[in-house]
């Protein structure tokens, strides 16, 4: 009996985690392929935040995606974050099944795929001088996207 309590206890903490939201790492070539697929002539800039709509097959306008985000945390950070990290999305074009072929590592099963084109932590701390509170932002940005049941989220690092 206790064999099987406990298999039960395993499979349900298997399954719980496998639905749980996380960040997803795809690093800089993938992130590359990304972005390259949706606008190869635009040159990105980082941290970058990218919202596109799985539904819609479309990323979401600066402003919109910037009130989405906002409407996650009260945190006071939040509203400079997403102002300044948000990026326009005007010359973006594509569709579910061109972002599936560019990466397929993709997974469209959600609302919304958001991309966080961030710095890997030493840069971070070189930058501190120019943004104090830069490593405090990507620490925020990065637990409020990891927590997302409506949107599955990719990190450059």
């Amino acid at each position: 009996m206790r064999i099987i309590f406990l298999s039960l206890l395993i499979f349900m903490s298997i399954n719980v985690s496998a639905n749980t939201s996380q960040l997803i790492t795809l690093g800089q070539h993938d992130k590359s392929m990304m972005l390259d697929s949706v606008s190869e002539k635009q040159k990105h800039k980082f941290p970058a935040l990218y919202i596109y709509d799985t539904k819609q097959q479309q990323f979401l306008s600066k402003q919109n995606a910037t009130a989405y985000l906002q409407a996650l945390s009260e945190n006071p950070l939040l509203p400079k974050l997403a102002t300044q990290w948000t990026k326009s999305t005007e010359q973006f074009s594509t569709s579910n099944e061109s972002l599936a072929k560019s990466l397929p590592m993709l997974k469209l099963d959600r609302a919304y795929l958001i991309l966080y084109d961030n710095l890997p932590a030493p840069m971070l701390a070189q930058f501190k001088s120019m943004d104090p509170e830069l490593q405090d932002k990507d620490s925020l940005l990065k637990t409020i996207l990891s927590q997302l049941d409506n949107a599955r989220s990719y990190v450059t690092y």
